[in-house]
């Protein structure tokens, strides 16, 4: 089975001082850009209840250039690709207005919040250096080729903690052959005290990567807090805080990517529950006396280290990364209903309550083991029946 499919090919490139400058100032321009678009949308229609859409902001891009001659040192591309994101936030607000969920209305980027411009229409494929318009040849480490079929879709130049990288989109094609015989399966049990629990009885503990560097954060935020506004040592140690943010999440999505690849080679099947986990993450709601009209007691801090520890494991991302692994291998990830997975004995199906600090599973059956160990046994239980009944 032939599937075309996009992928992302992401290079460290070093450019120069005097290119540095250019794509920074081509950030700008960009943002500056953002920003008078949605200014425009938003007062369109508080004033005359008319919506602007991309094409009506398309056509007057020309007419910009030319009332302002320095926006002509960027492509024209990267600007309609500008009002392209734009539009595309716009999409999604009204989606989630539609499904009756929480808004989040496009908002005007502030300084240092654009870090990115794309080329839709880039075609020259990576080498030792890329040709960039408007800005010129640029050192690129070519640590791996794009395979030969691949056709490259869009280029677009971004800067991390200082850090810049060019990101290649390419549509591939992919001979996917669907395993048709799935003899090994295998179910975790996502968690906080061990990343996961599988029912065959290994573990794998969580790396806990932002705690780690917490105390360090909250030493550099504090001497942040304190530091002028745009002062060169404000810029330090803003600098130093998204170096260490950054080197964070390079952490998280190494070890992510290893575990998704070191359950999928011995594994034809794998279950997981299907965990809601922005609802997991959400804050308290706030309870409100009715006599007196004062705010009582919602455990909100309690939840928030939770809601820490829950964002800091990445369940969500491993999830998103063993899926499309799964799908390029010919694999199955099976999500199942995560009810009462903790509480069942998954010797006799006798529902035992425990609180969450009971790490042991006792069953009046003579069954005992790991609470989370328990867990994953109902759920390959409930994933083989699963996939027995739609067969």
């Amino acid at each position: 089975m032939i599937i075309i499919t996009r992928k992302s090919f992401k290079y460290r490139i070093y450019p120069t001082k005097s290119q540095i400058s250019n794509l920074e100032n081509q950030f700008s321009m960009c943002r500056h850009l953002y920003n008078q678009a949605l200014n425009e949308r938003k007062e369109s229609y508080e004033k005359e209840q008319k919506s602007v859409s991309y094409h009506d902001q398309a056509v007057q891009l020309p007419a910009f250039k030319i009332e302002r001659p320095w926006y002509k040192g960027v492509h024209s591309q990267v600007l309609q690709d500008v009002l392209k994101r734009l539009d595309k936030g716009f999409q999604s607000f009204f989606r989630r207005v539609k499904a009756g969920e929480t808004p989040g209305y496009p908002k005007f980027r502030k300084r240092g919040q654009w870090n990115s411009i794309t080329y839709p229409q880039y075609k020259t494929p990576p080498s030792s250096e890329i040709t960039v318009p408007k800005v010129g040849k640029i050192k690129l480490v070519h640590h791996r080729k794009t395979p030969e079929d691949a056709k490259i879709k869009t280029l677009t130049i971004t800067k991390e903690a200082d850090k810049w990288f060019a990101c290649f989109s390419v549509e591939l094609s992919l001979d996917i052959e669907p395993k048709q015989d799935l003899f090994t399966a295998i179910g975790i049990d996502l968690g906080l005290i061990d990343f996961y629990y599988a029912s065959d009885g290994s573990q794998i503990s969580v790396p806990k990567y932002l705690r780690k560097k917490e105390k360090q954060l909250q030493r550099l935020y504090r001497r942040f807090s304190k530091a002028k506004k745009y002062s060169k040592r404000w810029c330090k140690l803003l600098s130093a805080l998204q170096k260490c943010h950054y080197r964070i999440k390079c952490q998280r999505n190494d070890f992510l990517h290893k575990e998704a690849n070191a359950l999928l080679e011995n594994s034809d099947v794998v279950v997981h529950e299907d965990l809601k986990i922005k609802n997991m993450i959400r804050r308290p709601k706030p309870k409100q006396d009715e006599e007196t009209g004062q705010y009582l007691p919602n455990n909100a801090s309690a939840k928030a280290g939770l809601n820490k520890s829950i964002a800091d494991a990445g369940w969500g991302k491993f999830l998103e990364i063993a899926t499309y692994k799964a799908f390029v291998l010919g694999k199955k990830l099976l999500a199942v209903p995560p009810h009462y997975t903790s509480q069942q004995c998954s010797a006799c199906g006798e529902i035992v309550k425990k609180s969450l600090s009971t790490r042991t599973h006792r069953c009046r059956c003579g069954f005992v083991a790991n609470r989370d160990h328990n867990a994953a046994l109902n759920i390959l239980r409930i994933g083989m029946d699963t996939l027995q009944a739609s067969t």
